[in-house]
């Protein structure tokens, strides 16, 4: 529980980088005394300092509620100049009533001093949240207190109550898994197994296993994009996809397989391969790999427009998979700290195991274990930023090579492992419709090490194509946050002011009332140089946020100052065209599904070509005028490979053409959040068995919350 006071004098401002003071009351009070102590000290700053403004609220940081760049009240318009900590509690639900006794106890007298700030009621910050988590040990403390108090006979009413009672404290973790999953059944019964012996000896989930529970458990609908059973559709839809996968990647293997009878193709799951780090204990990287279908449930903008449309879903629909819980539309694979994989006889096992269980997918499949009915699955990308298509496939070629001088190298290495962009007489810079790397593509080989997932199934030659750029990672936090970073910097020199401070504070005074205009979520406390990293005209302006959806809303926000505006600056005219275009690619991906027609995709294909051409002559723009905007990184080739070869020129052979943004991996990168938190929470010596166990206790409830599975019966 903590308060705020700004001070309205300068006499008393306060100059503290982080200015808490501990007002506390002693631990044996109870409630009552408590809020009397918090009246008392109130009452003294209001004496002591009168006249001043001030707020109550409560919070699990006060050092980062005070400090921090997103949202700290150290930043806030009201100059706040001291935070007091009230009450100190372990538990949420007594500062929040001591919130809101505080706050309506004050606000009575508003009318007489610049008086209390809330404006909300306080208390709402309570979430179901807030006491969902706890650890086993008090799980087990907490079921114990009520055997006791109830006594046995009424707990053994209550299902697994006595079992959790009697687990041991010193290995709750151990004995509540036990008792909650192998005898309570409230986890996904998947089998743990080991990578392997020695060194190897982590624990893995392997995809054969989650076929086989998928398959027996009727859920086979969640692989395309289904929420209720129905194989009929399930096939329709499956059928479908392979149909319109052969007008652009004929020469796939999948469908040689399917001719000699291997495999039948509305039997045959599409899946992609993720992995990626989050952070773990202590900040360390934690990898989390895993699979997911291509086929989901759509994206929110597709719906969206089909509402507004009024389009109804067609029987058979081929979405991509942006839609549901992340635990119930992806397949843990691992989940290990860097301790573990940083050997690199562990992480090239990790790759291994995932070739080895795509190809007995693809080769063998699994047969439900009544009816022998048989589902095969094929990995047909890997994906993720660029870092990890680096790191799993042993690519020689990479953004790293890009050339950051000004002297010419010899022989540069190239970025890009489709193509020989970058290397000598291919720049990657030149973003044009007939770059000289366009003749090279998969001509050289980009493999420096023979990587485990060079075998998954491929088309002839083209094993480099397995590792897919995704559009998010691409656009929204690449070349989005380098052209809004300039572009906002254009921006801010058309307001007034006399320092580039002061213009930024019309800027953000501007973006703050579009966001409340157009009801965005400004998701930035404000609008400063820093935002874009521009302390000084030497440095190129780029996003400095982590959000992707900023991105959006900061092109999205960029094309409104734009439009219908006529602007002397050459530079600012090609932006608002630029800004356009660039929406209308990716708001055009986002509203479509898994395959776009080939008028479809020539049309997406073509605004992003825009963009990149657009780009080139701002940065061309910038050079001349010997001004840092419109950098030119490694991740526009990237898009060029989307828009120019992805989209245009394969619409020009085929009928459908798969939409890149099927590649897109924010969902995967939710899933591995989610598992980085977990990792934190669990003893080190035990991190990847752990992890693993917590993942499947809390992947059975988002399955029976979504309907998927029935819940357990306790006898």
């Amino acid at each position: 529980m903590d308060c705020l006071r700004s001070r309205m004098s300068e006499k008393s401002a306060v100059d503290l980088e982080v200015p808490l003071v501990l007002r506390l009351p002693r631990k044996s009070l109870l409630a009552g005394a408590v809020l009397q102590h918090a009246l008392a000290v109130v009452g003294t700053y209001l004496a002591r300092y009168e006249p001043m403004i001030y707020k109550f609220g409560w919070t699990h940081d006060p050092f980062w509620r005070w400090s921090n760049d997103l949202y700290g009240y150290q930043r806030d318009v009201d100059s706040w100049s001291e935070m007091v900590i009230l009450h100190v509690s372990h538990e949420a639900f007594g500062p929040a009533m001591l919130e809101a006794s505080l706050i309506n106890q004050f606000q009575g007298i508003s009318t007489k001093l610049p008086g209390c700030r809330n404006v909300r009621q306080g208390g709402d910050t309570i979430t179901e949240g807030a006491t969902s988590e706890a650890s086993c040990s008090a799980a087990v403390r907490v079921a114990r207190n009520v055997v006791r108090d109830i006594g046995v006979e009424s707990a053994a009413k209550s299902p697994g109550l006595l079992k959790v009672a009697r687990c041991s404290e010193s290995n709750a973790e151990r004995d509540t898994h036990r008792v909650l999953v192998k005898q309570c059944k409230l986890g996904l019964p998947i089998p743990l197994r080991r990578l392997g012996r020695g060194e190897l000896d982590y624990t893995v989930l392997r995809l054969r296993d989650w076929f086989q529970w998928l398959v027996n458990s009727n859920c086979i609908h969640t692989l395309t994009g289904l929420t209720a059973p129905d194989h009929t559709r399930e096939r329709c839809i499956l059928k479908e996809f392979w149909s319109r996968y052969r007008s652009s990647n004929g020469d796939h293997p999948v469908f040689r397989l399917a001719a000699q009878g291997r495999l039948k193709l509305e039997s045959t799951v599409p899946l992609l391969y993720h992995g990626d780090e989050g952070r773990g204990r202590r900040r360390m990287p934690f990898l989390v790999t895993s699979w997911f279908s291509m086929i989901g449930r759509g994206a929110r903008p597709a719906d969206r427009r089909a509402r507004a449309t009024n389009v109804r879903k067609p029987y058979v629909k081929l979405r991509p998979n942006f839609k549901g819980h992340s635990f119930v539309t992806r397949y843990l694979q691992a989940a290990m700290p860097k301790k573990a994989y940083q050997n690199e006889r562990v992480f090239q096992a990790i790759l291994k195991q995932c070739r080895a269980e795509s190809n007995f997918l693809t080769y063998h499949g699994v047969s439900h274990e009544r009816t022998g009915e048989k589902l095969w699955g094929v990995v047909l990308a890997v994906t993720g930023d660029w870092a990890w298509l680096v790191k799993s496939g042993g690519l020689r070629r990479n953004f790293n090579h890009a050339v950051k001088s000004v002297k010419d190298v010899a022989q540069p290495e190239g970025i890009c492992h489709l193509c020989a962009a970058g290397m000598k007489d291919h720049p990657f810079e030149h973003l044009t419709r007939s770059p000289s790397w366009l003749s090279t593509f998969c001509q050289i080989d980009p493999f420096l090490d023979q990587s485990p997932l060079k075998g998954l199934l491929h088309a002839d030659g083209r094993a480099a194509t397995l590792f897919q750029f995704d559009v998010w990672h691409t656009c929204h936090l690449g070349v989005c946050r380098t052209f809004a970073g300039s572009v906002l910097a254009l921006l801010s020199e058309t307001f007034p002011g006399r320092s580039k401070d002061s213009r930024f504070e019309a800027l953000s005074e501007a973006y703050m009332a579009w966001c409340a205009r157009t009801k965005h979520q400004a998701l930035l406390t404000k609008l400063t140089k820093d935002t874009i990293g521009w302390d000084s005209n030497n440095q190129f302006p780029c996003g400095n946020w982590y959000k992707g959806s900023l991105s959006r809303t900061m092109c999205d926000f960029i094309e409104d100052m734009t439009a219908g505006q006529e602007f002397e600056d050459d530079m600012l005219r090609l932006s608002g065209v630029a800004v356009r275009a660039l929406n209308n690619f990716l708001r055009g991906l986002y509203e479509a599904d898994i395959f776009l027609d080939r008028h479809t995709a020539s049309t997406l294909g073509e605004h992003g070509l825009a963009f990149l051409d657009l780009y080139s002559q701002l940065a061309s723009l910038a050079v001349q005028r010997q001004r840092c905007l419109f950098v030119l990184i490694p991740k526009l080739h990237s898009l060029h490979h989307q828009t120019l070869q992805d989209l245009v020129l394969a619409s020009r052979f085929s009928d459908f053409v798969v939409s890149p943004l099927c590649y897109s991996v924010q969902m995967s990168e939710d899933f591995i959040g989610r598992h980085s938190r977990t990792s934190r929470r669990v003893h080190p010596a035990l991190c990847t068995r752990r992890c693993t166990e917590r993942f499947l206790q809390l992947a059975y409830t988002k399955y029976v919350e979504a309907g998927y599975l029935l819940p357990a019966q306790q006898d």
